[in-house]
């Protein structure tokens, strides 16, 4: 019996062991999922603040971009000193000898081509009308 007894002895023993793990084991991950659970909300915070940081910092440069943006393009726009209205005095004055002389033998330039195309639309208004008037009397002599 003392056999016997030993042996019960050694299951009932290994019986509690297994139920004292499982009892550890259940506090130490109890612990350990409290511990992942708060450090996941730290980071969750932690990232809130990150993201509304990065959002002001977007916003921000967004602006900043936006306000360089318009100051150069309103620096160009004077830089370029395009005329409002029939006013080119002021683009004029900035002009160098050689810079007017090229600006006036391209308006040259531009009147020639224009009264060459006023020229040659007169010329097949005329015709049209010629023709028009050419077939009409060739309607009328028919008629006749």
């Amino acid at each position: 019996m003392s056999d016997d007894f030993k042996l019960t002895d050694t299951f009932r023993n290994v019986f509690l062991a297994g139920v004292g793990a499982v009892a550890v084991g259940a506090e130490k991950s109890k612990a350990l999922i409290d511990t992942l659970v708060e450090k996941g909300e730290i980071t969750v915070e932690q990232g809130k603040v990150l993201n509304q940081e990065l959002k002001h910092k977007i916003d921000t440069t967004t602006d900043n971009i936006k306000t360089k943006a318009q100051a150069n393009a309103d620096a160009m726009r004077a830089a370029a000193a395009v005329p409002k209205g029939n006013d080119f005095s002021a683009m004029l004055n900035k002009l160098t000898p050689e810079q007017m002389e090229a600006l006036k033998e391209q308006l040259a330039a531009k009147q020639a081509d224009a009264a060459s195309d006023t020229a040659e639309k007169t010329a097949a208004e005329k015709e049209d009308a010629s023709d028009a008037a050419n077939g009409a009397d060739a309607e009328e002599t028919g008629k006749e």
